[in-house]
């Protein structure tokens, strides 16, 4: 994982603690990404566990550039085992998971209702030093 990378899983970690499912987790991290101007991609689908053959659906996440996801609520789903996704990450890095849905266009929320999604936690979310280097990574 990159330095990059790595920061941003740190800076969103937070938001595990938020009482939320993969649907407002998107909408919470989309706006946080798009407020300092990080290029990603919101999808809505379903993820499936090819051991198990459990699917959850509807599932949500978000791709960034060159590949990379990030999903915070899978092993809510799915279970805490380390094969599977969390965080950011490389799909290719979890073939246990298959991911299949569509480009989901989330609406852009202020401070406050961020905040009330997420009891507070959005506060304790700091990305201001990631967009410069997110176009450089």
């Amino acid at each position: 994982m990159s330095d990059w990378h790595d920061e941003l899983e740190f800076a969103l970690l937070p938001l595990e603690d938020a009482k939320i499912d993969s649907d407002c987790m998107t909408f919470v991290i989309s706006n946080a990404l798009s407020e300092q101007g990080i290029f990603h991609q919101c999808r809505i689908g379903y993820a499936e566990d090819r051991l198990s053959r459990i699917a959850t659906a509807p599932h949500c996440w978000i791709e960034l550039e060159q590949g990379w996801c990030i999903d915070l609520r899978l092993r809510h789903w799915l279970g805490d085992e380390d094969d599977l996704p969390h965080g950011v990450f490389q799909p290719s890095s979890y073939p246990r998971v298959r991911y299949q849905g569509s480009a989901w266009l989330v609406p852009r929320l202020d401070a406050g209702d961020l905040k009330a999604m997420t009891n507070d936690v959005y506060d304790k979310v700091k990305l201001p030093w990631l967009a410069g280097r997110a176009r450089a990574a």
